[in-house]
């Protein structure tokens, strides 16, 4: 309220009148069940059938199943949810213990372990993951490289010297960002090396500098086969010579000398090229010390220097940060490859591979800590799995805990139906009642919806639940190929046809989407199955639901599917329209507006046909207002559906 004390219109807005009820969910379903892929105990909103097949794998074929016993449930139920109406699905995997993960481990040549690679989520799926190592052909990034002491030499090597490389230090005592421009000692590599104007042999580089296990001179024939060579790596079949750096010395038989301060080349007086021979090097170049502002890198070993006075310094808790290319030669690619997804890396080590792979969406690596910094083996193409690697499991054997968990996972989320994957009332009835019993004592309601025990009708009547929130449904399906599926999976598609109608459409007589059912029920057990509180599907006119029930019971307040959908409804609404009402006064005014917020509500339900009627008083006592209560006292009417005409006909 504003405070009057300038002269002025003052204005109080009160916007009980305003409040209305919010959007209440009525189809959103829950599906739990066993997969090949994707994550385990994570519910995933999906955005249609195509995302199910894409993170959860194709099923398995049911009559034989991947692990020789236990068929994958979730995304053969999510197809025939799908498949009847659902629009808005939850899924959750579940998994036993046996779940494992695929894995392979990158071996550098000697044999020794630089990285596991594990495939992303448990599954066999992950024994598909074709991994291959090859000669890179493009030189590795190293990005955000970050060092906070010594600050004397870069992660990798051979370093390419590049326009994209970049080195900045941030001082730790001014908070200050430094940008240095980058200078190179670099390597020159298999160069054409021509005469000078005195006829002499001279580098294009001056300032050679002496590392002797880079520079390399061959002389090669008019046919391009090495005659001679000198320093470093030899051609094959040839005995290298001495190269020699001391101007005062006179090369000998099998030496050669380089001048450093000119890069002309001077031969054994009996060994100059003759005619029609050329001269190959490959030589490390020097550069002079960094100017203010600099970097000098030298490429073969990573080493790093800087101007007098503008090195970082661990003590002021300085941090070096580069991003730099490596050579091809020192690298490889790894690539990963998966049904139409391939993933490429380019690394000069496991470390690297580990860091880039953290974004991947197949694999997840650790890198070896003893010998994690060498370069991966090349020419290797394999499996996942293989070997002496971790084959992935699916955990298709998931029981009561693991579905246990699975719905916890969901405990917390608004979801109207939950279905178990491939499960019946007599092995996971109990559990799912568990689950309705507790998710209702938290105000999110919802209904279970659940296979018959066995295959026959005989094993359908002996079932022994009786739950107002609970849906059990038979027989089982029939494929065109003659193959069945036991009564969880028609639940599936209950589910789905149950989100695709309205609160209070009944589900008798409504048509249903499955190939086939695998056992007709004659009409005496049709009226067993209804008595007996069983959801059944028949063959009339096409398949259809025989009658929409729960299995609380007949007569039973609840007993009647869209009777428990209305109420549900209401309360969630009720709720929706009570809570911003919340820490408001309590007086007339404000009760009268949430009275009116309230009737809004139930009147859209009348007109919606779900209320054939209702009636509604919001009061408070002066205790009651002291005690910040106010009482909604209401009184609903649903709207029920025609299971039977009954016809009286008259003959004339």
């Amino acid at each position: 309220m504003s405070e009057m004390i300038v002269p002025g219109t003052y204005i109080d807005v009160r916007a009980e009148g305003l409040i209305s009820a919010g959007g209440v969910a009525t189809g959103v379903v829950a599906v739990v069940g066993t997969a090949r892929s994707g994550p385990v105990g994570t519910p995933i909103t999906l955005s249609g059938f195509s995302q199910a097949r894409e993170l959860f794998g194709l099923p398995d074929k049911y009559s034989i199943p991947e692990d020789g016993s236990n068929p994958l449930t979730l995304v053969r139920s999510l197809q025939l949810a799908y498949a009847n109406g659902a629009s808005t699905v939850v899924a959750v995997r579940v998994a036993s213990p046996r779940a494992a993960s695929a894995s392979y481990a990158l071996k550098d040549p000697a044999g020794n372990t630089l990285a596991v690679l594990t495939a992303a989520t448990p599954g066999t799926w992950g024994n598909d993951i074709q991994i291959s190592v090859s000669q890179a052909r493009t030189p590795a990034r190293i990005v955000g490289e970050k060092q906070t002491a010594s600050f004397a030499q870069l992660g990798y090597h051979s370093v390419l010297p590049n326009q994209q490389n970049r080195i900045q230090v941030l001082r730790g005592d001014t908070r200050r960002v430094d940008n240095f421009n980058l200078v190179y000692r670099f390597v020159a590599r298999d160069e054409a090396v021509a005469k000078n104007g005195g006829g002499s042999y001279q580098l294009a580089n001056p300032k050679v500098s002496t590392v002797a296990s880079i520079n390399s001179i061959v002389v090669l024939d008019g046919n391009g086969s090495p005659v001679r060579a000198y320093g470093a790596n030899p051609p094959s079949g040839v005995t290298a010579g001495t190269i020699l750096y001391d101007l005062a010395a006179t090369p000998a038989l099998n030496e050669i000398r380089i001048n450093p301060n000119t890069s002309e080349l001077a031969f054994a007086a009996t060994q100059a090229p003759a005619a029609g021979q050329s001269v190959v090097a490959t030589y490390a170049v020097d550069h002079a010390d960094p100017a203010p502002g600099e970097i000098l890198i030298t490429v073969w070993n990573g080493d790093i220097d800087f101007h007098a006075g503008e090195a970082p310094r661990a003590v002021a808790g300085d941090v070096l940060t580069a991003s730099y290319l490596v050579e091809a030669a020192d690298s490889v690619e790894v690539s990963l490859t998966h049904s139409q997804l391939k993933e490429s890396y380019v690394v000069p080590d496991g470390r690297s591979l580990t860091a880039l792979a953290a974004q991947s969406k197949l694999v997840r690596a650790v890198a070896d800590a003893g010998h994690g910094s060498g370069k991966p083996a090349p020419d290797v193409a394999a499996y996942f799995g293989t070997g002496s690697n971790v084959g992935g499991a699916n955990g298709a054997d998931a029981g009561e805990d693991e579905y246990a968990g699975g719905l916890e996972a969901i405990s917390n989320r608004v979801v109207n139906l939950v279905v178990l994957g491939g499960q019946d009332a007599r092995g996971m009835g109990s559990v799912l009642v568990g689950h309705l019993k507790s998710t209702e004592e938290t105000d999110l309601e919802r209904i279970g919806v659940i296979g018959a025990p066995g295959v026959e009708i005989a094993d359908f009547l002996g079932h022994s639940v009786a739950e107002g929130r609970l849906v059990i449904v038979g027989p089982g399906i029939r494929n065109p190929d003659g193959s069945t599926l036991p009564p969880a999976y028609t639940a599936a598609a209950v589910a789905g046809l149950i989100a695709a109608q309205s609160v209070q459409t009944s589900l008798t007589n409504k048509a249903i989407n499955l190939p086939g059912i695998a056992v007709e029920a004659n009409r005496g057990q049709q009226a067993q199955l209804i008595e007996r509180n069983v959801l059944t599907i028949v063959s009339r006119q096409g398949l259809r639901v025989l009658k929409g029930i729960t299995s609380e019971g007949v007569g039973q307040p609840f007993s009647a599917i869209p009777t428990r959908r209305i109420v549900d409804y209401a309360k969630y609404g009720v709720r929706s329209a009570a809570n911003p009402y919340i820490g408001r006064l309590n007086n007339s005014r404000v009760r009268a507006a949430l009275k009116a917020t309230l009737d809004a509500f139930l009147t859209g339900m009348v007109e919606d046909e779900a209320l054939t009627g209702y009636m509604l008083d919001v009061t408070a006592t002066r205790a009651q207002e002291i005690a910040g209560q106010v009482n909604v006292v209401m009184t609903i009417q649903p709207t029920f559906s025609i299971d039977f005409i009954r016809v009286v006909m008259t003959l004339q």
